[in-house]
């Protein structure tokens, strides 16, 4: 029986359009992957696309080919229209297309039956799905949800490195033992043609070992692990860049009002939601604003991913309580704004309420988030 890594490689190379699609809370390990994968593809002169439903992250958008991350799967098939024309030639064909209608007009000399038109949808675009960084099909969210038949019709390559995998793919190139899913991708990429990796795709991997490792400090981090690294700066891999955008100097007062709002934190493990709250003494110990929040909510998101939504409660100086929220589904924003009105902006949703204790605000919130299942 051939390995796993043997029988990804025969599923990559009888495929010529492959989709590479990527979980909520996706990460610089994920998009690192990712983007490597799709590089090597690329290479091989296959036809590859990567799709996730959120937005890359501002911090990874140095990387080679980041702008190049869709958002949904589009188109995903075409349909086909298909005419008997046994009976009689199509002499001319026009449409117009008026008020969200498209009409057809087809000009023959015999008379069309309606029976003789056709239609049918044409085959998926794609013939193989790489799932990277995905414990289940759940967790790709709405890109699962609106496109379940292509994931249950079609061969999905299954690379993570969790050892809490559910291993719904064909083909499952799962090692928990791996320091990251960026060692799988590179070990994979290697074993098809290591001409395969080039300075940018030698820089997506080696951004998704410092990323996944935290600096090569974590558990999983193994000789094998700083040999991997060592391999990828030989073939070009921009450490310093790396660095430069991964670890942006944070400025010290953010840095401590993070650290007083983290001793407030409250966290609901059942809907994986974070809650802190920030008051005027927050902001006057540490010389920070409200301003300064939307970065605070943006470390909780690198710094706690298994969290589904999070959101920062704090009274400004007229006594008004304003929230700010983000979360990995967009609808749940959507359906807040929807209740309690704000303003969406960037993925994040700021509103002000109607009230003069943050514990009574998390409480109408948690109500609605209830009323959601």
């Amino acid at each position: 029986m051939l390995s796993p890594l043997q029988q990804s490689i025969d599923l990559i190379q009888k495929n010529e359009n492959i989709l590479i699609v990527l979980p909520q809370g996706i990460n610089g390990d994920s998009v690192g992957s990712a983007l490597a994968m799709h590089s090597a593809l690329k290479k091989m002169g296959k036809k590859s696309e990567i799709v996730c439903q959120e937005k890359t992250p501002e911090r990874l958008l140095f990387l080679p080919g980041a702008n190049e991350i869709k958002e949904d799967i589009f188109p995903l098939r075409d349909f086909i229209i298909s005419i008997d024309t046994s009976k009689g030639k199509i002499l001319k064909l026009r449409y117009e297309n008026e008020n969200n209608n498209l009409r057809i007009f087809l000009s023959s000399r015999d008379k069309i039956e309606e029976k003789s038109i056709k239609l049918e949808p044409g085959p998926y675009r794609y013939g193989l799905i790489i799932a990277i960084d995905s414990p289940d099909l759940e967790s790709l969210g709405r890109i699962f949800e609106t496109n379940a038949e292509l994931f249950f019709s079609h061969s999905v390559l299954n690379i993570d490195c969790k050892s809490g995998n559910e291993y719904f793919g064909e083909v499952n190139l799962v090692e928990p033992t791996a320091a990251a899913c960026s060692q799988i991708v590179f070990d994979l990429i290697q074993a098809i043609d290591p001409n395969l990796i080039d300075e940018s795709a030698a820089t997506c991997l080696l951004a998704g070992l410092i990323a996944k490792t935290r600096s090569f400090q974590n558990s999983k981090t193994s000789p094998q692990v700083f040999n991997l690294a060592s391999i990828l700066i030989t073939k070009g891999a921009d450490q310093e860049k790396i660095n430069k955008n991964l670890y942006k100097t944070r400025p010290l007062n953010r840095i401590r009002l993070w650290g007083r709002l983290l001793s407030k934190m409250e966290f609901e493990p059942e809907k994986k939601t974070i809650w802190l709250k920030a008051n005027q003494e927050d902001f006057s110990q540490t010389q920070t604003s409200q301003q300064d929040l939307p970065f605070i909510l943006e470390e909780m998101s690198e710094f706690f991913p298994q969290a589904h939504s999070s959101f920062i409660l704090w009274m400004d100086e007229n006594g008004f309580i304003w929230v700010l929220a983000q979360a990995r589904q967009p609808e749940i924003l959507q359906r807040i704004n929807l209740e309690l009105g704000g303003t969406l902006k960037n993925d994040k949703l700021v509103i002000s309420l109607n009230k003069t204790d943050p514990d009574m605000a998390k409480e109408q919130i948690s109500v609605l988030l209830n009323s959601m299942g």
